[in-house]
């Protein structure tokens, strides 16, 4: 029984052994027909101008929106506007048909009229508190004074005073009682000389004086509920506050509306904006005034310049990113429609004339940073060598570097205007296949470029 476990366990030993050998024999084959090799994209160190931007996306808007609201209780009439319609200022935008209110302005205009009518016959009145003479002649008696109610002289005698015409005066007239009153004033005596309609008497006229004081002060405000139901009236129909779109449009003809229900919202598009949201990390380089550059999907053949308007001090945080939101204004807005969506890119800092390179032909290593120069004058050529290839193509130079955005980065020192400088890219081929793989080796490892340095060069020590 041990000696055939023994031999089962021998079997199962060489299976596994001629496994590995197998394998490694394989990989012995198939490893000596990948090639590895390297190529080198070379461009001149050159002056240029140096834009930092920040990127961003965002719809347009109108600058000034305005909504339109009820201002009372009805029913919508006489709207002809339609959401994303054209309307200019001062045309008619609908009616609020409301007959209560109608009914009120009639009302108020019949209690005003009813005043005016009481205040004419008060002042009317005024007019029977001065007595005058019926007829010229020479006064023979006056029997009312100061401080005489009419009611209590009129039974005693004839009238007020008695008139005499004629030279032997035989013909004799009573100056006639009013309805009531107090006498406050004689402004005549026996024996003068009158003519018809001189004022004899005035009566007190305090207490009729304060009566017209009183209606006059009713009338006036009479007159401001009148115009206040007017002025409801008149909001009954609303007029388009501003040229632009309509972009919000809640209401149709028909419908009942309640007081302050917003019926629509009409942008101006004479003005417009983008409001982006910006990254936390961007936004401390953002300000107020600097230039935009605004290019829109549906208009591929034009790009507009704007500015940043407004800058928000909160930001908003979905999915553990925070974003701010900023406002840039667009020049001359000519035919970008409200709701277009726009890439923008804010200028935040620009440097003139300075020399760059490529940002991937830099590296860095133990916080310096180098790249590879060429010594070969070509401005574009490319070499491919052989991994197992020995030969150098170019040296490092130490640099100190300065502004940067993503394509280009500025050398503020070890090099100069149009010297060579070389971008690695290592390149995998395989033969039993004949697929290639590439990668930029500067950017994708971030290691220094391989193949060494020529001229007694070398790494840059660790």
């Amino acid at each position: 029984m041990k000696e055939k476990i023994l031999k089962i366990s021998a079997v199962i030993v060489l299976i596994i052994i001629a496994g590995f050998g197998g394998y490694y024999a394989y990989k012995r084959s198939t490893s000596k027909n990948v090639l590895t090799s390297t190529k080198y994209s070379l461009s001149k160190a050159t002056k240029t101008n140096l834009d930092i931007t920040v990127e961003a996306t965002g719809a347009v808007t109108g600058v000034n929106e305005v909504n339109v609201f009820s201002s009372n209780t009805g029913t919508v009439d006489g709207m002809t506007a339609k959401l994303g319609a054209a309307v200019n200022k001062g045309d008619l935008f609908c009616k609020i048909d409301d007959s209560t209110t109608q009914q009120a302005v009639d009302s108020a205009q019949i209690s005003l009229q009813h005043s005016y009518l009481e205040l004419q016959a008060l002042k009317n009145q005024l007019d029977d508190l001065v007595v005058k003479a019926p007829i010229s002649g020479k006064v023979r008696a006056v029997y009312a004074g100061v401080g005489d109610e009419v009611s209590s002289i009129k039974s005693t005698y004839g009238g007020m005073a008695m008139i005499t015409v004629g030279s032997d005066n035989s013909y004799e007239t009573a100056v006639p009682f009013p309805s009531s009153g107090k006498v406050a004033e004689v402004c005549v005596s026996a024996g003068q000389s009158v003519n018809k309609g001189d004022v004899l008497f005035r009566l007190d006229a305090k207490t009729l004086n304060n009566t017209i004081a009183q209606k006059e002060n009713d009338i006036k405000l009479a007159q401001k509920n009148l115009s206040d139901k007017q002025a409801n009236l008149a909001k009954s129909t609303i007029a388009t506050p501003i040229s632009g779109i309509v972009t919000v449009l809640n209401v149709k003809n028909g419908e009942i509306v309640t007081n302050e229900k917003l019926i629509a919202t009409i942008s101006d598009t004479s003005k417009m904006r983008v409001t982006l949201a910006v990254d936390e990390l961007d936004i401390n380089q953002v300000k107020v005034g600097q230039t935009a550059t605004i290019k829109l999907d549906d208009i591929k053949d034009k790009t507009f310049k704007g500015s940043v308007e407004s800058i928000s001090q909160s930001g908003t945080t979905t999915n553990n990113v925070t974003t701010y939101s900023v406002v840039v204004t667009i020049d001359n807005p000519e035919n970008v429609k409200i709701g277009m969506n726009a890439n923008v890119s804010i200028e935040v800092q620009s440097k003139a004339d300075v020399l760059t390179v490529p940002v991937e032909a830099v590296t860095e290593k133990n916080g310096k940073k180098y790249v590879m120069v060429s010594e070969q004058t070509s401005k574009s050529t490319s070499a491919n060598k052989k991994a197992s290839n020995n030969i150098r193509p170019g040296k490092l130079v130490e640099v100190k570097t300065g502004l940067k955005n993503k394509t280009l980065i500025e050398i503020t020192s070890g090099l100069k205007d149009n010297q060579v400088v070389m971008t690695e890219l290592t390149q995998t081929t395989n033969t039993n296949n004949s697929s290639k793989s590439s990668k930029n080796k500067s950017s994708q490892q971030g290691g220094m470029p391989g193949g060494g340095m020529s001229g007694g060069g070398g790494m840059p020590p660790n």
